[in-house]
């Protein structure tokens, strides 16, 4: 979390919520905070008397902004040891641009060692970054397809601008299309107002599209043409609007299956994979999970969640190394969280780690994965009953297409051969 300590009449509100709007998680503080409260602390020098008198003990890192382009700035930045300073007007961009360099270099720190697989991507995703082609990111769920799409815009020359994401599979496709390209008053039933869409909101910046793969194929059609065209219409519009944003997409699915079963496009598929990445999971990253577990306690500790927690056991790091990790990142993160709440000490050890139904050959886990058998032995029926046609199969199941394609892809997972 990044705290701003400015003076509203001097332009803080409106920093604020331009901020926001570039994807900064950031709130307003009334002065200086203590390591905890925030990450970071950015502070109008010019509103906050001498930057120098400032107590430095548990205080959060600090950006100084001094409005004027006199060494004098520079050396009143040294002595308050402050991280990093700024000699120009108020202007959220650059502000936005030192918070995402002061990002980088903590998560670099925080991490420290990555795999190949991983420093492989990543410089790749640097090189891509000074362009402006649309990239398509795969990866399994909770992989860090998203943490890779922020990191290629934070690289990018559209840094200063927003950063907007969708998550295509959230949002029920009646409703998407206006999400995505706007609506006017009137447009449709509950329609009180016109409202920008996400490309309209994303222009000058980049726009997130998650799990693209989810899309109706008619609206990707739509999309096709608003990244040829360069401009979108709204819906209930009589004229296009020109935008200018640069489409990051992702999928959890292998694209080959989905271009074979008709769910995305060919066509949009060569649109935005023009540079595609591919996220490792982690269990072919595990060298990168004792940077990750610091990163994550640094950041729930910082959250509030479980005290001054700072540390792991060896038997807590050795059970971590050969948990296959199913969820990937994004389960681990849910494990340290889970442990924070549950450990009263200050090392986290085996009794408070809980992985789960994988973490047992026996008991739920085996369960379930019984149970989704014998759930798939009445899909195949279903479709072997209606020639493959999947369409026809989740309606005659009472589920949707949706549905069932996340079914068919758990039981590919298990190596259950689906027609």
């Amino acid at each position: 979390m990044i705290g701003l300590w400015l003076d509203n009449d001097a332009g803080g509100g409106a920093l604020l919520r331009d901020l926001a709007a570039m994807g900064c998680a950031v709130r307003s503080v009334e002065g200086v905070t203590r390591t905890g409260e925030v990450d970071l602390l950015v502070v109008d020098a010019r509103r906050m008397g001498r930057l120098d008198r400032l107590p430095r003990v548990g205080r959060p890192p600090m950006i100084a902004v001094f409005g004027e382009d006199r060494a004098e700035a520079g050396i009143a930045a040294v002595r308050a040891g402050v991280s990093d300073y700024l000699t120009d007007r108020l202007s959220a961009s650059e502000v936005a641009s030192r918070i995402f360099d002061w990002e980088r270099r903590v998560c670099r720190q925080t991490v420290q060692r990555l795999s190949p697989a991983t420093e492989k991507v990543f410089q790749l995703a640097e090189r891509v970054a000074g362009t402006d082609v649309s990239v398509l990111v795969m990866g399994e769920s909770g992989s860090g397809k998203e943490v890779m799409a922020r990191m290629i815009h934070d690289h990018s020359k559209r840094r200063g601008g927003p950063f907007v994401g969708v998550n295509c599979a959230a949002i029920p496709e009646n409703m998407l299309e206006a999400v995505l390209f706007g609506h006017e008053k009137g447009a449709f039933t509950g329609a009180n107002e016109s409202r920008p869409g996400k490309f309209e909101i994303a222009d000058g910046g980049t726009l997130l599209l998650d799990e693209i793969t989810e899309m109706a194929t008619a609206l990707q059609a739509k999309l096709l043409r608003v990244l040829q065209e360069r401009e979108v219409e709204r819906v209930g519009a009589r004229a296009p609007r020109a935008v200018d944003v640069r489409v990051i997409a992702t999928s959890n699915r292998d694209v080959r299956e989905a271009l074979a079963d008709g769910v995305l496009r060919e066509d949009l598929y060569y649109r935005l994979s023009v540079f595609p990445l591919r996220m490792p999971p982690l269990r072919d990253r595990l060298e990168e999970i004792p940077g990750l577990i610091r990163h994550f306690l640094h950041r729930h500790v910082q959250l509030g969640s479980g005290g001054t927690l700072r540390d792991v056991s060896a038997e807590v790091l050795e059970l971590f190394s050969r948990y296959p990790w199913p969820g990937n990142v994004r389960e681990l993160e849910n494990v340290i969280q889970r442990a924070l709440v549950l450990c009263d000490g200050d090392v986290i050890d085996a009794r408070h780690v809980d992985l789960g139904v994988a973490q047992t050959e026996q008991g739920t886990g085996e369960l379930s994965r019984r149970m989704l058998l014998a759930e798939g032995e009445t899909i195949m029926a279903a479709l072997r009953a209606r020639g493959g046609r999947r369409a026809q199969a989740a309606q005659a199941l009472g589920i949707s297409e949706r549905t069932l394609r996340y079914k068919i892809r758990r039981l590919k997972d298990m190596g259950v051969e689906v027609i």
